[in-house]
Parts: C-alpha cells; structure tokens; sequence
C-alpha cells in the first residue's frame, strides 16, 4: 500500500492537471501555449501537472481586475425599462377603467333592479 499511493497521487495529479489545461481558457493560460504546458505536464511526472498548477494559468482574481467592471445604467435612464413602465401603467389604467365601468353597470342594473321591486309593491 506503501508503495501504491504515491503513484495514484502521481496519476490523479496529473489526470487533474491535464482536464484543468485542456479546459482553461487561451486567454487566462500564461507563459507558454497550451501545446507545450500539455507537453510539460505529460513530460515531467509529478512536477509537470505542480507546474501548471503553480505557473500555468492566471490567477482569476487578477483576471478581474484587470478587467473594468462592467457598465451599469440605473431602472430610472434604461429607456427599455421606462417603455416597460409605461406598458405597465397603460394597462393598469385600462384594466382599472374596465373595472369602473363595469361597477357603474352593475351599480345601474341594482338600482333598476330595486326600482322595478317598489314599483311592484
């Protein structure tokens, strides 16, 4: 068992180093192209993949700073946002006038409908 462990880390370490090369982005690989990391992690055992880990590929918080943040416009000077308000209110006041209107009708049908029973008595 001794002598079995250090050559599983050894696979597993290099399996794991050459997924993560094979998936990182060109743009986040550093110093050398992805051809010769890959050669390199094949090439050296155990200190190739500890390379790549350590040197390969750039540091995502790095990345993000060097990249400007990006650009927020606020609810209120989106036009798309203000069109959509607008969408909204026009169909509130519609469904709101429908409603009215439908209160007055049925408001009138009540009052003949109690007109018609004082007539009858």
């Amino acid at each position: 068992m001794g002598r079995v462990l250090p050559i599983v880390v050894a696979i597993a370490l290099l399996v794991y180093a050459l997924i993560d090369c094979f998936q990182t982005e060109s743009e986040r690989i550093r110093s050398l192209n992805r051809f010769l990391w890959l050669a390199i992690i094949v090439l050296l055992p155990v200190v190739g993949p500890i390379l790549w880990l350590v040197l390969g590929k750039a540091d995502p918080a790095q990345q993000r700073a060097a990249e400007p943040p990006p650009q927020q416009v606020a609810p209120d000077d989106d036009p798309e946002f203000l069109r959509q308000l607008r969408e909204i209110d026009q169909s509130h006041e519609k469904m709101l006038g429908d409603w009215e209107a439908d209160l007055r009708r049925r408001e009138e049908e009540l009052r003949r409908h109690g007109d018609d029973e004082d007539d009858s008595r």
